[in-house]
């Protein structure tokens, strides 16, 4: 706990300084880039082999395909339902009043290197999904084959069964030796962000796009809270249309779980919470016990609308007009990317590398919304877990209708 604020205190203290340097002292501050870029760098190394882990692991848990029944059919329909409405609220908000459009590129551009640049067509991007040879597209760190060849791997452990447990665990293992690396790599966020910051706020400066480069970030922002209200509205009706609950009883119940989810910043550390929210809602007991682990681990609705609606962002700054089929390959990454995020610390941060890879954004754009991630993270947070708690009540909706018929 201590080191959690100590941390948390000089983060604070490196935007406060980052922010000064890059006002007061730009061109010294530029000079220093190279560490945020080595931040990233190191970033952009666990990446991969974490991503493959954390989708083998979410996915093999899950148990036998034949076994999930009717509640794990109900389950990944609405979580489906629920990510992708999620997205594609947050791409409509985004297209609609394109807060990115006028920014200084140099915010993103500034501790970009000449990978990150590198164009990439829509169409190579579609065969990039299926190459002839997966350690080489390791190599070329393409992220969407690996996420698309750990998720027929993944199908085919639960398939062999018994003599892939060991493999299981082995991806299980590795995967909590990665997240060790990521903790370890967290340390170092105070002097990355510093960098990142720093830059960012150095490049504006010098030419005299501060003010205005601010005033694009805050509507960012309120526009992605907005996002996440709309979603946990639609959700609401669900209590009230289907579920035939009270909104002031639910929403009371519900309250000790969001206030445990936006202090944690953690919806694996809520569950033990939510699955007490589900009993005085009268949630059948087999059906929590199942429905909201698994929700935990994939009904990551806020994090898929941080990621898509952040790359987007980023085009507009970078003066980049994705077509609809690009924007619905940041709609499908975007859900991928959600679902690889579980467990993991940062997770949205470390998952967006995957977004922004794919539509050509420099990874190093994640600087200038680092600031903001810890406090958007406690709201991405207080989203899932309310989705979570509807998840639940919804399936035993349909469960008990089941029943009766």
């Amino acid at each position: 706990m201590f080191i959690k604020k100590t941390m948390f205190l000089f983060i604070l203290l490196s935007i406060f300084l980052g922010i000064l340097c890059g006002i007061f002292f730009p061109k010294e501050t530029i000079t220093i880039s190279w560490i945020g870029q080595l931040f990233i760098n190191l970033l952009k190394l666990i990446v991969l082999p974490l991503i493959f882990c954390a989708l083998v692991s979410a996915i093999t848990s899950l148990g036998g395909i034949k076994q999930l029944g009717s509640i794990g059919f109900y389950t990944l329909s609405y979580v489906i339902i629920s990510v992708s409405i999620a997205v594609i609220i947050g791409l409509i908000l985004l297209n609609v009043f394109k807060p990115g459009v006028g920014l200084p590129s140099s915010l993103i551009l500034a501790n970009a290197s000449p990978l990150d640049l590198k164009p990439v067509p829509f169409s190579s991007y579609l065969l990039s999904l299926f190459p002839p040879n997966i350690v080489e597209a390791a190599a070329k760190y393409e992220i969407m084959p690996i996420v698309f060849f750990s998720i027929v791997f993944s199908i085919g452990c639960i398939s062999v069964g018994q003599t892939a447990v060991p493999v299981i665990h082995f991806f299980v293992g590795l995967r909590d030796v990665l997240i060790k690396m990521i903790i370890w790599l967290m340390y170092l966020t105070p002097i990355g962000l510093f960098s990142l910051l720093g830059t960012a706020v150095a490049e504006a400066s010098i030419q005299h796009l501060l003010v205005k480069s601010l005033n694009g970030m805050l509507v960012f922002i309120f526009i992605f809270l907005a996002g996440l209200f709309f979603q946990i509205l639609w959700q609401f009706a669900i209590v009230i249309l289907i579920g035939k609950r009270s909104p002031k009883q639910f929403i009371t119940s519900a309250s000790n779980a969001l206030i445990t989810a936006f202090a944690t910043s953690s919806s694996m550390a809520t569950l033990p919470v939510t699955m007490i929210v589900a009993k005085e809602q009268g949630i059948d007991d087999d059906v929590a016990r199942f429905v909201l682990p698994l929700a935990t681990t994939i009904n990551l609705a806020g994090t898929a609308m941080y990621e898509a609606v952040s790359a987007l962002f980023f085009c507009q700054i970078l003066g980049m007009n994705l077509s609809i089929p690009s924007q619905i390959g940041v709609f499908i990454t975007a859900i991928l990317a959600g679902m690889g995020a579980t467990g993991i610390p940062e997770g949205g941060l470390v998952t967006m590398v995957m977004v922004l890879r794919n539509v050509s954004i420099p990874t190093s754009a994640i600087g200038i919304l680092l600031p903001f991630d810890r406090i958007l993270d406690r709201f991405r947070t207080m989203t899932n877990v309310w989705g979570d708690l509807v998840c639940a009540m919804t399936v035993d909706h349909f469960q008990q209708r089941k029943k009766k018929l």
